[in-house]
């Protein structure tokens, strides 16, 4: 494209003709033609002006040139036409004034399409006068490069600038690339300027503006494109236009442009904006800074606008999205601390950000990471499914939550502070997860009114009696309905009885009111030796909305109706009547950990058996010397034992066991006197059902005991002239104990037991074979368990001293049949057990009791058999119920051999 002469090259190249040849030294060619490759040097060197439609001009000026062009003589300084380079690694100065509108002069110039130059690091391009550009060109298609210093100080002088101008006649695509430093410091300059369509701007170094009015870069057409990491600044103050550091008019509201200030980057306006577009549809992507020192830091225009705030992003001052449907979105890090104006939608998609700014949407979308609300956001959120919104702050709107409401400290990133409060204003519809508890206890949500969709509410509690702390949703003035479930933390609670209304775990304020079946409990909540329940309501007038857990039944007052027990809530016991205690509500494994030390008494104590469960009969007792016999027997039976206490723990299953003994020394003395010394290892195992009171029933299922018992004892029997006998056994036993509730809750532990046992009998000859054998024994037991641990508290058990004593009356026969000598008895037993009484400790504090006491009868039948001379076998079968103190029923029987070496 070709200039008239007064304002384009034609003139500048007549001029250059007119110039003495001494003068043009410098330069290897003033005037090259198409294809002609130019080297300029030295100090002063002259114009070059390409030949009028030459291609492929290649203009080179070295680092010893050096010029000072006078814009009186020479408005410009070095132009090509199109398809070619200019690259100065000089110092070009062009001086003078006069210059105003088109007229305007340049130190390098293209003037046609096509064209690269080029300002190369350690060069400069200085200019002063109005008007006088550093580098043009005034075609298309054309790049424009600086790597060192460009200076104008003019008015209306632009570093670089694509169309020649203020004003594009249809040129487009031309591209400007800055990694050095261009400053103007004249009224109404400009550091970069490009105008018409695709233009296209790429800075990395620092661009600088400081008259009035000025604005430093300047783009305009559509698709333009600013793409900054250096530092963008202007500093003048207000002159015929605002003096914003980047200007982006699109022209026509079909047009679109394109900012991206990345990480580092800095673009910062002392009096106008930092950013201002006008009209078409303006993306603006900003990882680094850009500030305002008058108050508006950004400022869009009329179209639809996109501001992305990424990683690093700072904004220093409001940001307004204009008069269009703007869109703000939030990616990557960052903190959002400004004002946001005529923004309608916001979306959160990066990985978190912490919102400290302001500013009303019609809609905010929380599409992926965490939004951290610290102050107020003014609008509606959408919370979609694996995202998180939250904080300490207030949403003034309706919140629709499909991932996660995070309040205060529960929110990870707020992990480190105290309890608080975060605020729904409207309704909050939750599909997804509540998240209240965080560190400790103490964390509220307020809404105005919530609706459930089968979503989460999870809460820390500290689990103890009346008014423990909790975190609490807070109604205020509104309604809850629908259905959420309520996921119960216990944080350091031990668990303790509850006789009023509970611990307040959902608050309706102001008037609200809640639905019966809004809330339940995600799973069992259980602390000590207690399980909490929900329930609609409290005892106390004003309450009837509230939600409280529970961990008894309180009596009826009549003043106000019974609590509502929530969904899901196991059967619990008709309110006992005014002025009785509360019915308590146990845990289920309550009853089974009572059990256990019961049960591993009857293991002791049913392993030791008596002498003629172990031995058979004092006639099989004949050899002397060491080693002389070996005995072994089994044993098994179905029991039902039930201890009367807090828990009314109730055992029923099989008991069974085995035992191998060896007579280490037997002698006879000359009077008729047997001494018989030996040593027995045995196994026994306890395993069946238990139920007892828990969750306020009595005889409620309660889960599984199986106890294992390894042992090891020693015995000294003495059998006199007539038969008589005493028999002295100590037996020590290792425990290892299952316990496991129907909840599948439990622990195994392990115990240590110690059995002592002395008894006696005196036989009577009735005639006629038969003999009667008063008997007594006295049976000791000193038992201890481990403190275990469920997940849920601890649990401990007394270490306790129990006795039994029995007496008992045998009633003997003695029959020989083929070669095999018989003796058939029947044995009646009157059993007293007494002693400590059972105590199980939960979580420190709550101690429940389990009697020993008992009175019972017992009948055993049985029958020796001298089946050789060295072999004897014995059986019997039992039973025994109980006649007083605690219930107990069983069915037994053993079978045993004894060989003599």
């Amino acid at each position: 494209m070709k200039k008239a002469i007064g304002s384009g090259i034609g003139s500048v190249a007549l001029f250059s003709c007119a110039i003495a040849p001494a003068a043009m030294a410098a330069c290897s060619d003033p005037a090259p033609a198409s294809g002609v490759t130019v080297t300029c040097s030295g100090t002063g060197i002259a114009p070059v002006a390409a030949q009028p439609g030459s291609t492929n001009v290649t203009v080179n000026i070295d680092n010893t040139a050096t010029s000072s062009f006078t814009r009186a003589v020479n408005r410009i300084g070095i132009s090509v036409e199109a398809g070619s380079t200019i690259t100065n690694s000089g110092q070009l100065v062009l001086t003078g004034g006069g210059g105003t509108g088109t007229i305007r002069g340049a130190v390098l110039l293209g003037s046609g399409d096509g064209n690269q130059i080029t300002n190369a690091a350690g060069a400069s391009l200085t200019t002063t006068g109005a008007s006088n550009d550093g580098m043009a060109v005034d075609g298309s298609g054309n790049t424009l490069i600086n790597h060192g210093t460009i200076s104008t100080s003019g008015p209306s002088a632009y570093g670089i600038t694509a169309p020649w101008g203020a004003v594009s006649t249809g040129q487009h695509d031309n591209t400007i690339i800055n990694t050095g430093t261009v400053t103007t410091t004249g009224s109404s300059a400009r550091a970069l300027s490009v105008v018409g369509s695709n233009g296209t701007v790429t800075n990395s170094g620092t661009l600088e503006s400081s008259g009035a009015g000025s604005q430093t870069v300047f783009l305009q057409g559509n698709n333009a494109r600013l793409v900054n990491s250096g530092t963008i600044s202007a500093s003048g103050a207000v002159g015929v236009r605002s003096p914003d550091a980047v200007v982006s008019n699109t022209v026509s509201s079909s047009f679109t442009a394109t900012i991206e200030n990345l990480a580092g980057g800095r673009i910062i306006s002392q009096n106008g904006f930092g950013i201002r577009t006008l009209n078409g549809n303006t993306t603006l992507t900003n990882a680094g800074l850009v500030e305002s020192g008058v108050g508006t830091a950004i400022g869009m225009g009329n179209g639809n606008n996109t501001l992305i705030l990424q990683t690093g992003s700072v904004i220093n001052g409001s940001a307004d999205g204009g008069n269009g449907n703007n869109t703000l979105t939030l990616q990557g890090t960052g903190t959002a601390a400004n004002a946001f104006l005529n923004f309608g939608t916001l979306h959160m998609q990066g990985s978190l950000w912490n919102w400290t700014g302001s500013g009303t949407f019609n809609q905010v979308y929380v599409d992926s990471g965490t939004l951290n609300v610290a102050s107020t956001l003014d609008a509606p959120v959408n919370v979609a499914a694996g995202t998180t919104l939250g904080g300490y702050g207030t949403v003034t709107g309706a919140v629709t939550n499909n991932g996660t409401i995070a309040v205060a400290n529960a929110l990870p990133a707020l992990a480190a502070s105290g309890n608080g409060a975060f605020t729904i204003n409207g309704a909050l519809t939750n599909a997804g997860l509540v998240q209240l508890g965080g560190a400790g206890v103490g964390n509220r949500l307020n809404v105005g009114s919530y609706v459930g969709q089968n979503g989460t509410l999870a809460l820390n509690t500290y689990l103890g009696g009346d008014g423990a702390p909790s975190d609490q949703l807070v109604v205020n003035g509104g309604t809850a309905t629908g259905s959420t479930r309520l996921q119960i933390n216990n944080v350091g609670g031990p668990g303790a009885e509850t006789v009023a209304n509970g611990i307040q775990v959902v608050q309706a304020a102001n008037g609200a009111t809640t639905s019966p079946s809004a809330f339940m409990l995600a799973g069992p909540v259980k602390a000590g030796a207690y399980q909490y329940h929900l329930v609609h309501g409290g005892i106390t007038p004003g309450t009837a909305d509230n939600w409280y857990l529970r961990n008894s039944v309180p009596s009826v007052d009549g003043v106000v109706d019974p609590p509502d027990p929530a969904i899901g809530t196991p059967p619990l016991p008709e309110p006992p009547p005014a002025g009785e205690d509360p019915i308590v509500t146990y845990r289920p494994e309550v009853p089974v950990y009572a059990a256990l030390p019961g049960v591993a008494r009857q293991l002791g104590i049913q392993q030791l058996g008596t002498f003629h469960d172990r031995q058979g009969a004092q006639s099989l007792l004949t050899q002397d010397g060491a080693l002389p016999a070996a005995w072994a027997r089994a044993w098994g039976g179905h029991d039902t034992l039930t201890q009367r206490g807090d828990a009314n723990p109730q055992f029923k299953g099989d008991i069974f066991g085995a035992q191998a003994g060896q007579d280490i020394y037997a002698r006879t003395g000359d009077n008729g006197h047997r001494d018989r010394f030996g040593l027995f290892a045995g196994f026994a195992r306890a395993t069946g059902d238990v139920n007892g009171f828990a969750l306020g029933m009595q005889g409620l299922d309660a889960g599984h005991l199986a106890v294992n018992a390894y042992s090891l004892g020693a015995y000294w029997t003495h059998i006199g002239p007539g038969g008589w006998y005493t028999d002295v056994v100590l037996m020590g036993s290792t425990l290892d104990a299952k316990p496991r509730s129907r909840d599948g809750i439990g622990d195994t532990t392990h115990g240590r037991a110690i059995t002592g046992s002395v008894e006696a009998g005196l036989p009577i000859p009735l005639g006629g074979n038969v003999e009667l054998e008063p008997q007594a024994q006295l049976v000791w037991q000193r038992l201890s368990f481990n403190d275990l641990d469920d997940g849920i508290s601890t649990v401990g058990f007394n270490r306790g001293n129990t006795f039994l004593g029995r007496a008992g009356l045998r009633l003997l026969g003695r029959y020989e049949s083929a070669r095999v000598s018989w003796q058939p008895y029947v044995r009646l037993n009157l059993l007293r057990t007494f002693g400590d009484n059972d105590r199980t400790t939960f979580g420190g504090d709550t101690v429940l009791g389990a009697n020993v006491g008992q009175t019972a009868g017992k009948v055993d039948l049985g029958v020796a058999a001298q089946v050789g001379k060295s072999t004897s076998l014995y059986a019997a079968a039992s039973g025994l119920a109980n006649l007083g103190g605690e219930r107990q029923r069983s069915v037994s029987g053993s079978v045993g051999v004894r060989w003599a070496w």
